[in-house]
């Protein structure tokens, strides 16, 4: 009897911890679905929102996986928990596939090629994108497939392929023409704004900024919107116009900071830093870089180091600080080294390849050029126009971010 009663109690007590587990998954969905656009309330609940999503995918709950996964994708892409976004997206996809629902399949791999493409993962990013258009296709689903092709423009372009990007960016334009998708048109119009700037043609990149503000008037995409505000800002101080470039980066650093995309507060910070640096105001470009890195640092966002890095190289060169823009290079450089970001590392290859010419270490010199070669030849960019740009835009020039 004894026996029979323990077996009682026990399966009473396994029934009352799944009913807490229960409790506690739907009350965490409930707050992270009515706070999605909360990030402050997200990130201080981050840790138990993890464990129930945890729970959910152990227990093989995909209805409710699923609505973790679009309750808190944006905020972890946006404030750069990029490896528990990627651990999300994986178990959506394996729901998807569970559920035979192949458009949800193909939908989740676009997310996932665009966290790999903000990591500057630009190749992988690329071959997911091409794989999801092609899934679109099949499922006739051609306004999404447009959208997977214009991402992969922007991964191509990443890449230093600006030709074959520009075509595939053309040709999405035509295609979206033909869906009657005129207002989207702001996102491949930002792609041809890019592929302007890299060739210098400033006026042709403005104009095609402005042609995406006019088709994101009155629509509620804040990111674009500070994303073209940065680029005018960007282009305006390569230009040599430093108060409207103030202006456009203090526009977009507002946007940015409202819709809590830290990544973005980051980048723009990097540049009002160099603003200030341009302008002599070596204390306050130092206080933009500290912030910048802090952020940076925080999200675990690589790339956006290694440009704050260079950045920060730059101070100290004006400073009369070689030694510590060598180490600066030398991170910038073991950076991108780390994530395989061929381009990046040319960009800190180049100034530290000549401080230390300047020092007389010829050795170090020609083993930072062999690193930079290696590195662009093994990612398939180690091409004469990319070397000449590079060369052209010079030192301690700065780069465009994006």
């Amino acid at each position: 009897m004894d026996k029979v009663k323990a077996q009682e109690t026990q399966f009473e007590l396994v029934v009352f911890f799944q009913q807490v587990v229960d409790k506690a998954i739907t009350t965490r969905l409930t707050f992270a679905q009515r706070e999605s656009n909360n990030y402050r309330a997200l990130e201080y609940e981050l840790p138990n929102l993890w464990e129930v999503a945890q729970k959910s995918h152990q227990r093989k709950a995909w209805k409710i996986v699923l609505s973790f996964q679009d309750a808190l994708r944006p905020f972890l892409d946006r404030r750069g928990y990029w490896s528990r976004s990627l651990i999300l997206n994986d178990w959506a996809i394996e729901v998807a596939q569970a559920l035979a629902d192949e458009i949800s399949v193909v939908r989740f791999t676009h997310d996932r090629a665009d966290i790999l493409h903000q990591q500057g993962k630009y190749h992988e990013a690329e071959r997911l994108y091409q794989r999801c258009e092609a899934g679109y296709r099949t499922l006739g689903e051609h306004t999404m497939a447009i959208k997977s092709r214009h991402m992969g423009s922007l991964a191509i372009r990443a890449q230093g392929r600006f030709i074959e990007a520009k075509q595939l960016c053309e040709s999405t334009i035509r295609e979206a023409h033909e869906l009657g998708q005129d207002q989207w048109l702001a996102h491949p119009f930002y792609v041809l704004a890019l592929l302007a700037r890299d060739r210098e043609d400033f006026q042709e990149a403005v104009q095609w900024i402005r042609e995406s503000l006019v088709r994101l008037t009155g629509t509620e995409e804040v990111a674009m919107l500070a994303q073209c505000h940065h680029f005018l800002g960007e282009v305006a101080f390569l230009q040599g116009d430093l108060i409207e470039a103030q202006a456009e980066l203090e526009s977009s650093l507002w946007m940015s900071q409202q819709i809590g995309s830290l990544r973005r507060v980051a980048t723009t910070k990097r540049l009002l830093g160099d603003l200030a640096r341009v302008e002599g105001n070596y204390e306050l470009a130092g206080q933009r870089y500290d912030e910048a890195l802090e952020i940076a640092s925080r999200l675990g966002d690589q790339p956006e180091t290694g440009r704050l890095f260079i950045a920060q190289a730059e101070l100290m060169i004006n400073l009369k600080q070689p030694q510590y823009a060598i180490l600066l290079l030398s991170g910038a450089l073991a950076t991108y080294k780390e994530i395989g970001h061929a381009k990046g590392a040319a960009k800190a290859a180049l100034p530290l390849l000549r401080l230390y010419l300047c020092q007389g270490q010829v050795w170090q010199a020609l083993k930072v050029a062999l690193l930079a070669l290696k590195m662009m030849y093994a990612a398939g960019v180690l091409r004469p126009t990319i070397l000449l740009r590079l060369l052209r835009q010079g030192a301690w020039r700065n780069l465009p971010s994006e």
